[in-house]
């Protein structure tokens, strides 16, 4: 069996995780990230893909769908939808918390604004003050760790990438 490219996406943490995996049996090897995370997504996508060679050796796109920062997913889930539709790509999801735990092996914070955090550990997730969290997961630490990651927990193929949200958005309570 061929080996299959994936590209990575996942806005959760703020910064962008856009990364290229190879899956090889059961082990996922991170090829190639993009660590330019002042940077807008897609030049950052375009930095590791640039040309049509590239591009066709991609087999597939995962997402991580969060929880975490709200704009973060968002733009990194519209990437990678538009970018799986384009090349015709088979799209899968992957919970960014469940993933980052795997790869970090600790618990956790995710910055949720200026005064809180999203405390992520093996019993699940809760909103907490900033000032009470776990530490956050730094660039550094992050690198080809949660892309394979994310690649390792994402599910099967996926038409409508579903966002998850660690909280309902304000004024929906009702």
């Amino acid at each position: 069996m061929g080996r299959t490219r994936t590209l990575v996406l996942d806005g959760a943490l703020g910064f962008g995780i856009v990364a290229i995996v190879e899956e090889r049996g059961d082990a996922p090897i991170c090829i190639a990230e993009d660590y330019q995370y002042e940077r807008p997504i897609l030049q950052r996508i375009n930095n590791l893909i640039p040309d049509q060679v590239e591009r066709s050796a991609i087999t597939g796109v995962v997402i991580g769908t969060g929880p975490g920062s709200y704009s973060g997913v968002r733009v990194a889930a519209s990437a990678a939808v538009g970018i799986a539709t384009a090349l015709a790509l088979p799209l899968r999801e992957s919970a960014s918390d469940q993933a980052l735990l795997l790869a970090v092996q600790r618990p956790f914070s995710i910055a949720l604004g200026t005064r809180e955090s999203l405390e992520v550990n093996e019993v699940g997730m809760i909103i907490v003050n900033r000032d009470a969290a776990s530490p956050h997961i730094s660039q550094e630490e992050s690198r080809g760790r949660v892309a394979c990651a994310l690649v390792q927990t994402a599910g099967r193929r996926v038409e409508h990438v579903t966002l998850r949200y660690p909280a309902p958005a304000r004024g929906s309570e009702a």
